[in-house]
């Protein structure tokens, strides 16, 4: 009983993250963000790929919650990335249309520090994710 309370209470808290657009933000505000508001979150330092720059946080071991904040050059969050268990959609859904405007379906928008983000929910196989990226722009 106690698993499934702590279950249940990580996964409220995780659903929260939702709605925070970190785009524009230095790893050092991340970071401090995250372990003032979410402490639950696990940075994971062993992951390393040679073409990106990122910060990626879990939920440590209930495995249901993996995000990746992608850096540019110049260190601020370009991209960011979440992917959760399909048992969280209801409420990560709920959460993005209380917090953005929906676009269409699965599909929201956000301005946030004078950056214009879209995001996006993809539903794949084991998981979903959540993508919030700046809106690309027609030149």
């Amino acid at each position: 009983m106690k698993t499934v309370l702590i279950n249940i209470i990580i996964l409220f808290l995780t659903v929260n993250l939702s709605g925070q657009n970190l785009l524009g933000y230095k790893p050092n505000k991340i970071e401090k963000y995250l372990s003032s508001n979410y402490k639950y979150l696990v940075k994971d330092s062993n992951s390393k790929n040679e073409y990106y720059k990122y910060l990626k946080y879990t939920d440590g071991t209930s495995g249901t919650t993996t995000i990746y904040f992608f850096l540019s050059d110049d260190n601020k969050c370009t991209r960011i990335k979440r992917m959760h268990v399909h048992s969280m959609k209801d409420e990560v859904i709920e959460e993005l249309d209380s917090l953005y405007t929906r676009k269409g379906e699965n599909t929201w928008s956000d301005r946030h520090k004078g950056i214009q983000a879209v995001i996006k929910l993809v539903n794949e196989e084991w998981f979903f994710t959540v993508t919030i990226e700046p809106e690309k722009r027609n030149e």
